[in-house]
């Protein structure tokens, strides 16, 4: 794989911590993130209630970047909101081969 500029950070954590996660991030020099509603899935004896399932209320926040500063990000939301927290995140980077319009990110390193 090519060297890569930017990173992809995926944080899964429960609902209603997005600011949490946000915050820590933004401390650590984040610049931003995409928030995308979602439910969990992984639980072996998954609820019911009145033969329905019930699935864990979830948000995905994805943020994008530079590759020098994401484990100083990564560490501050494991810090402030990890798995031992309320909101219980996780959070994994993936690199970034190829990017169009970032250029807030780019003007910020000139």
């Amino acid at each position: 794989m090519k060297d890569t500029r930017y990173e992809l950070l995926v944080v899964i954590a429960n609902q209603r911590y997005t600011e949490m996660i946000m915050d820590a991030a933004r401390e650590a020099s984040a610049v931003g993130g995409t928030v995308i509603h979602a439910k969990g899935t992984g639980t072996e004896k998954a609820e019911r209630f009145l033969g329905v399932s019930i699935a864990a209320e979830k948000e995905m926040i994805f943020m994008v970047t530079r590759r020098e500063g994401k484990n100083d990000i990564m560490r501050a939301i494991m810090n402030q909101a990890g798995l031992d927290s309320r909101a219980g995140a996780i959070v994994f980077s993936l690199p970034v081969t190829d990017t169009a319009g970032m250029r807030l990110l780019e003007d910020s390193e000139e």
